[in-house]
């Protein structure tokens, strides 16, 4: 079912919506087996957290991103024409202590313009006891925001927004419940902190982009866009082939 009225409202003034009910706690039941699974089978000096593009190798993933209903909810704030180019499970183990510093996702995608939705599925509740992601909202209006190397070992991210730039006591956090999604704007100031608690915080993201975007390929040659709905006018990127197993990444941007 597309956004409400209400709800595209509120992405494209604020930057985000959350808290929309998608899949039944029983349809996530093969995704986390999947989950399971390939977690087990990665190497342990791997981290689950630092391998995308999932959709690329996995069909069940594959397949999950292009649900009819995940693609009403893009459709209302991207339009009719738009592709899948990402993917990426984000988890935070009970106890985990580790943070993501306040970024912009714009500020690392060599994307051009700059034109892309991620949706987040809450695999398990994600609330602010086990960290889930906080927003500031209208922060996507305007420039982006400089950012800077950061040294924090206990940061997942290597840049962090320059102190000053944005005031985190606007922040709001993301509460899901399992199913549930949000949507975010590819410039919207975010963040999450560390898992205090003893449930784990387990979130798969897809990331869709009209296809008036153009990945710069000296950057990420091994970009590909699967188109998701309509039709691609611009044919910028190069076209991606639906995975025939379920297979699974082992680095970032396979």
């Amino acid at each position: 079912m597309p956004l409400s009225p209400a709800q595209v409202e509120q992405f494209h003034r604020q930057g985000y919506v959350a808290g929309i009910p998608l899949f039944e706690v029983g349809e996530l039941a093969p995704l986390r087996t999947e989950y399971r699974r390939v977690r087990s089978i990665l190497e342990p000096a791997i981290s689950i957290n630092f391998v995308n593009w999932w959709h690329k190798k996995n069909r069940l993933i594959h397949e999950l991103c292009l649900d009819p209903r995940v693609l009403d909810c893009v459709e209302s704030v991207l339009g009719p024409d738009f592709f899948l180019w990402g993917s990426q499970f984000f988890v935070k183990d009970p106890g985990d202590g580790t943070e993501v510093p306040w970024h912009q996702d714009a500020q690392y995608w060599p994307l051009t313009p700059q034109n892309s939705c991620t949706v987040f599925l809450a695999l398990w509740d994600c609330d602010r006891e086990n960290a889930c992601m906080q927003v500031v909202p209208g922060t996507h209006h305007g420039p982006i925001l400089r950012h800077h190397a950061s040294r924090e070992e206990n940061h997942t991210l290597n840049q962090e927004i320059d102190e000053g730039e944005f005031d985190a006591a606007d922040a709001v956090y993301l509460e899901l419940r399992a199913g549930e999604i949000s949507l975010h704007d590819d410039a919207i100031v975010h963040g999450s902190g560390p898992n205090h608690s003893d449930r784990q915080r387990v979130g798969l993201t897809w990331r869709f982009s009209t296809p008036d975007v153009k990945c710069d390929l000296a950057v990420w040659p091994t970009f590909r866009a699967f188109q998701a709905r309509g039709a691609d006018r611009f044919h910028h990127n190069p076209a991606g082939e639906k995975p025939v197993e379920n297979g699974y990444p082992t680095m970032m941007r396979p």
